[in-house]
């Protein structure tokens, strides 16, 4: 007999931002003011926020924009990813990576022909298994090394 999953693992969905931003606090601007995790665009209509949420807990998030990279400002069919945390005891299970494939999906689906991010520097092997690649040189943000990683996306068949 095959053994029975624990549980099926949650599908990543589309909150508010209000959701977000406590996540991203604690896991991306630890110590810092709450207003840091403040983003310009999360109130833009176009922007998505996800969430995964488990036992009514939220445990991983990130959120989507339309904007082109900085490297090719006429690129207006790119979408940006901002704001990807999971929090550690959770970390390896794979909700990080349900919710980059749901924002690759809605990116894919607004009609985006690329996704970009500035990726920390150790979640560089994260983006690399979903396809990403780096661009640029290493740079600080915040104190924290950086690097700014695209992949293209694939037109749904129609």
């Amino acid at each position: 007999m095959a053994p029975v999953p624990d549980r099926e693992p949650p599908v990543p969905r589309a909150v508010g931002v209000e959701v977000v931003r406590p996540l991203r606090a604690e896991v991306l601007r630890p110590g810092r003011p709450s207003d840091a995790s403040v983003l310009p665009f999360d109130e833009d209509p176009r922007a998505r926020h996800l969430a995964v949420v488990i036992d009514g807990r939220v445990v991983s998030v990130g959120s989507l924009l339309p904007e082109a990279p900085p490297w090719d400002p006429a690129l207006t069919d790119a979408w940006r990813i901002r704001g990807m945390a999971t929090v550690a005891e959770e970390r390896g299970r794979g909700h990080g990576g349900h919710v980059l494939a749901a924002l690759l999906e809605l990116a894919t689906q607004a009609g985006g022909r690329l996704v970009w991010c500035n990726a920390r520097t150790a979640a560089r092997p994260f983006y690399e298994r979903a396809g990403f690649t780096a661009t640029g040189e290493v740079f600080l943000a915040e104190g924290v090394e950086h690097i700014a990683m695209w992949r293209e996306l694939t037109t749904p068949a129609g």
